[in-house]
């Protein structure tokens, strides 16, 4: 039996305001990201400062991602959107001012770019977060699709609007058409309804909640390779994005609507791809789709040094958005659909930071190496590169999740309490015994390891499995949590997941009627 459409989801009005929004907001900085890239060329000759507008957008996402998705996590997030969004429109007004006088600067076109890039990436983690928060029930799979078309029609529509009002009314005008989607951002965004919280217990302060990010993202294997491959892959290929306005006015000698039309046709390839990815992610491994697209955009960054011809450089770079999608779409996917609810907004927050930071980073390298090399030679160096790190980076078979992987689990047990012990008490030093002789052993210290790794990355500071030299069929596991409260939010950390292994794992008690000991670490 089928799953349900890819558009499903849109039916349930909150989720289709939400989508709607997130359109309109990557529309709206999608044209502006174009606009000043283009004036950028106009205002100076530099390669440099014309990557540094790539710069100056990505960089905030590196810088402010960690904070973004802490602040997601631990507020309500219609809010925090609200707040972010009426930041980047006043942003937007101050830039508009100067711009539409004809004294804005070079310094001055940066400084803004950076400022909107700020408000940007403080929103990014909950844009992620609320795509799965409003899904309807049994649609989660098909909102993450969604969520990842979204930005894509925008970079269709915003790069083939952008040059058209570039060519035809000027940047200015067209900065004044960004503030217009912003108000109707924020007019979109008062159709949400706030959300519940999910926790009874207090919540997380800022720095212990980046500490607990951190440590889910550490104690998990899978999540570090994936993030990893996420990073190399953005510093790689960002010298296509980075020196496209050159391409476009240098090499092909276009104006702002020939360099629109080529981001188009990146955008609609990406289009294309992330609404053919579900389909082939049930068919071929993730693997597989994602060394192609590896290889694919190697091939299309490198011709873009070569290729003289507008009409054959659009349908590689239709190809080339297919390629780009389906690399960081897979990869951004599986990481997504592996983690838990509770810290969904941080991983995501690592995971735009690190795509950003590489994008802001490789802005930087790309434009020194084009000073010196020239754009195109550049570009087959960098072809070269996003070729060599999908063969090293891309080897290992990917893995979707499941629900089960990120959802709690359908009965949450009530969280322990302990009389005359309160939250900030600590540490705690809990201790369970096993008992698992010859023939069972290996399947237990499988289920305990991976135990482990849950309790770790749930709060747990340091976790140890002792044998009993006297009695080797006798095991104790012992976890310490800097306090009473951090091991009640360790419990409702658990995801379905995690709750189905420890099942399997209190088969193995040694006395399954006597609870856990606990004791208060004095010294």
């Amino acid at each position: 039996m089928s799953g349900p459409s890819a558009w499903a989801p849109l039916r349930h009005r909150p989720f289709r305001a939400l989508w709607l929004a997130t359109v309109v907001a990557n529309l709206a900085v999608w044209m502006q990201n174009i606009g000043a890239a283009w004036m950028m060329t106009e205002l100076v000759a530099s390669p440099l400062m014309v990557a540094l507008v790539q710069t100056a957008m990505a960089l905030p996402a590196f810088v402010l991602g960690l904070p973004s998705g802490v602040i997601a996590d631990l507020m309500d997030k219609r809010r925090l959107l609200l707040i972010t969004q009426g930041l980047a429109l006043l942003t937007m007004v101050l830039l508009c001012i100067p711009a539409l006088a004809g004294n804005l600067g070079p310094v001055a076109l940066l400084a803004y770019t950076f400022a909107l890039g700020s408000a940007s990436a403080l929103s990014m983690s909950a844009w992620m977060a609320c795509t799965i928060e409003h899904a309807p029930p049994g649609q989660v799979a098909a909102a993450i699709a969604l969520g990842t078309v979204s930005p894509n029609i925008a970079r269709v529509l915003g790069p083939a609007l952008a040059g058209a009002l570039i060519a035809r009314v000027g940047t200015p005008l067209l900065f004044v058409l960004v503030c217009a989607c912003m108000a109707g951002v924020i007019a979109l965004l008062t159709r949400l309804g706030t959300t519940a919280p999910t926790s009874r217990l207090p919540g997380e302060r800022f720095l212990p909640a980046i500490v607990s990010g951190l440590r889910y993202v550490r104690h998990s294997p899978s999540l570090c390779r994936n993030l990893g491959k996420v990073l190399v892959f953005s510093i790689a290929g960002s010298a296509l994005w980075a020196l496209l306005p050159l391409i476009a006015r240098e090499q092909l000698g276009l104006a702002a609507d020939g360099y629109g039309i080529l981001l188009g046709c990146l955008g609609a390839g990406a289009v294309v791809a992330a609404l053919r990815l579900p389909g082939l992610y049930r068919r071929h491994p993730l693997q597989r789709l994602a060394f192609a697209g590896g290889i694919a955009f190697a091939a299309v960054t490198l011709l873009s040094g070569v290729v003289t011809s507008l009409t054959v450089l659009g349908m590689l770079y239709v190809f080339g958005g297919m390629a780009w999608m389906a690399v960081n779409t897979t990869l951004m996917t599986v990481i997504q659909t592996s983690t838990a609810l509770w810290v969904k907004a941080r991983v995501g927050s690592i995971y735009l930071m690190l795509i950003m930071g590489g994008m802001a980073m490789g802005g930087v390298l790309w434009g020194l190496i084009a000073a010196h090399l020239g754009v195109a030679s550049t570009l087959i160096v960098a072809g070269l590169m996003i070729a060599a790190g999908t063969c090293l980076s891309l080897q290992k078979a990917l893995h979707l999740g499941r629900e089960e992987d990120f959802g709690a689990p359908a009965l949450t047990a009530q969280t322990q309490s302990m009389q005359g012990i309160t939250p900030d008490r600590g540490p705690v030093c809990i201790e369970v015994s096993y008992h698992a002789a010859e023939p069972q052993r290996d399947e237990f210290i499988r289920l305990a390891l991976y135990v482990g790794r849950m309790r770790r990355r749930n709060g747990a500071c340091d976790w140890r499995l002792q044998r009993d030299l006297a009695l080797p069929d006798h095991y104790t596991e012992r976890f310490i949590v800097d306090s009473w409260l951090t091991y009640q939010r360790q419990q409702e950390r658990s995801t379905a997941a995690d709750a189905i292994h420890e099942e399997r794992l209190q088969h193995f008690r040694a006395a399954p009627d006597q609870p856990a000991r606990h004791y208060l670490i004095e010294q």
